[in-house]
C-alpha cells in the first residue's frame, strides 16, 4: 500500500519479485492488468486463490485410500476383469479394488449359468453321432435303434391321434379307428415297407363278421392299419389298456379288453360282444394265436374267436401276412425294408353250426390259414430271400 492508502500501481517487475512470496495483484488484492480500482474487491483474489486450494485438496484427497469397511462397490468391468483373473490370472487381478472379492457377487455367477448349459451340446452332439455311428457299425445297435424309434413313433402318433379323436367325437367310439388308422399308416414310410393287399374287397362287405389273422410281432399294428374296414374293433389283452397314450387311444378307439387270467370275465366279454356286433353291425378282430410267433409256422388256435362267430351266426374272414422273417427277426436281430404280402382269404360261413361244431370250424380255418401262409411267405422278398417252413429254420 502507498503512504496515502491508495495501491501500489503494478507491474511485471514487481510481479517477477513476488513470485516466491505470493506476491501479484492477486495476492495483494490488486486489480488485474487492463481493470482499473473497484471498491470492494481488495481480498476477492485471496478468496479465489483459498478456494482453489480447497478443490485442489479435496481431488488430492479423494484419490487417497479408504478404509476396508468404506470401500467402493466394482463396477461391471471390475467384475469381468475380476472374473477373468481368477481363472487364468494376469493383471486383472491386481485391478480389483481393495476389500471386494469375486465371492460377494452371486450376480456375477448367475450370469455363467447359460454359458453352462451351451457346454453340454458338444457332449450330446457326440454321444448323438457315437450312436448313429454305432448304428451303421453294429446289426444289434441298429436294431434296437429302429425299435426304440418304432415305439416312440406309436407313442407320439397315439397322443396326437387321441387328442384329434377327442376334438372331433368327444370320447370312446369305433369311429375314431379311421383317425387311428391314418396315423399309424405313416409309419411305413419310415421303415421302407411295402403292403400288397389281395381280397380287399372281403373285409369291405356292410356285414358283421369275426376277422381272424396271424400274429408275428409288434409291427402286426402296421398291417392291421393296413387293411383294416370301417366299423371294425379288436379283442386285445387287458395289459394294454396301462400303456400311457398308447392303452388310452385303444380304449378311444373301442377296442374290447379281455382279462385272460379270468376266463369267466373273459367269456362274459365275448358274449357281450356278439350281441352287440349284431345290433350294431361291427367287425371284430381278433388273433387266435393268443400270442406273437415268429417261428415260420402258425401256433394252434384259441377257441374264443370261433365260439363268438358261432354265437353271433356270423362269418369267419381269415386274413394271412406273409413271414415278416425277411427283413424282421428277434433272433438274428435283423431289421431291414420289404415287402409284406396280405391275403384276405373268402368268408366261411357259420349260419346253422352249434357250440359242437367249434372243433371242427377251427381245425378248416387253421389248415386254410396255415397253407396260404406258406404258400405266400415263399414268394421273394425285397431282398430276394424265399420264405416259408423249409428255410426258416436255417434262417
Amino acid at each position: 500500500m502507498g503512504v496515502c492508502g491508495e495501491p501500489r500501481p503494478w507491474s511485471p517487475a514487481a510481479k517477477v519479485r513476488g513470485l516466491g512470496a505470493g506476491a501479484g495483484p492477486a495476492a495483494e488484492g490488486g486489480p488485474a492488468p487492463g481493470q482499473g480500482h473497484r471498491p470492494g474487491t481488495e481480498g476477492r483474489g485471496g478468496a479465489a486463490t483459498a478456494r482453489r486450494a480447497g478443490r485442489g485438496g479435496d481431488r488430492r484427497g479423494r484419490g487417497a485410500p479408504r478404509s476396508p469397511s468404506r470401500a467402493p462397490r466394482p463396477s461391471a468391468l471390475a467384475i469381468r476383469g475380476a472374473g477373468l483373473a481368477g481363472r487364468g490370472g494376469g493383471p486383472a487381478a491386481a485391478a480389483s479394488p481393495r476389500g471386494w472379492s469375486p465371492g460377494r457377487q452371486p450376480a456375477a455367477r448367475a450370469v455363467g449359468a447359460p454359458g453352462a448349459a451351451m457346454e453340454l451340446w458338444p457332449w450330446l452332439i457326440a454321444a448323438l453321432l457315437l450312436l448313429l455311428l454305432l448304428a451303421q457299425l453294429s446289426r444289434s445297435a441298429r436294431f434296437y435303434a429302429k425299435i426304440g424309434l418304432y415305439c416312440a413313433f406309436c407313442f407320439t402318433a397315439s397322443a396326437m391321434a387321441a387328442v384329434v379323436c377327442l376334438l372331433r367325437h368327444g370320447g370312446r367310439t369305433v369311429e375314431n379307428m379311421r383317425i387311428i388308422s391314418w396315423f399309424v399308416r405313416s409309419f411305413k414310410y419310415a421303415y421302407g415297407l411295402r403292403f400288397e393287399v389281395k381280397g380287399r374287397e372281403t373285409l369291405d362287405e356292410d356285414r358283421p363278421c369275426v376277422i381272424i389273422s396271424n400274429h408275428q410281432s409288434i409291427l402286426d399294428m402296421m398291417g392291421l392299419m393296413e387293411v383294416l374296414p370301417d366299423r371294425c374293433v379288436q379283442i386285445a389283452k387287458r395289459e394294454l389298456l396301462f400303456l400311457g397314450p398308447v392303452g388310452l387311444i385303444m380304449y378311444l378307439g373301442g377296442v374290447l379288453f379281455i382279462n385272460r387270467q379270468h376266463s369267466q370275465t373273459a367269456m362274459s366279454v365275448m358274449t357281450d360282444v356278439g350281441e352287440r356286433m349284431v345290433r350294431e353291425k361291427l367287425k371284430v378282430w381278433i388273433y387266435p394265436e393268443g400270442t406273437r410267433n415268429d417261428n415260420g409256422d402258425l401256433l394252434p388256435f384259441k377257441k374264443g374267436a370261433f365260439y363268438l362267430a358261432i354265437q353271433a351266426q356270423v362269418p369267419i374272414i381269415p386274413v394271412i401276412y406273409s413271414s415278416f422273417s425277411s427283413f424282421y427277426s428277434c433272433k438274428t436281430k435283423l431289421f431291414t425294408s420289404g415287402t409284406i404280402q396280405v391275403e384276405v382269404l373268402d368268408a366261411i360261413p357259420t349260419r346253422g353250426l352249434t357250440v359242437a361244431d367249434v372243433p371242427k370250424l377251427l381245425d378248416t380255418c387253421h389248415q386254410a390259414m396255415r397253407t396260404h401262409f406258406f404258400h405266400i411267405s415263399k414268394i421273394p422278398q425285397e431282398n430276394g430271400a424265399p420264405l416259408g417252413p423249409d428255410t426258416q429254420e436255417a434262417q
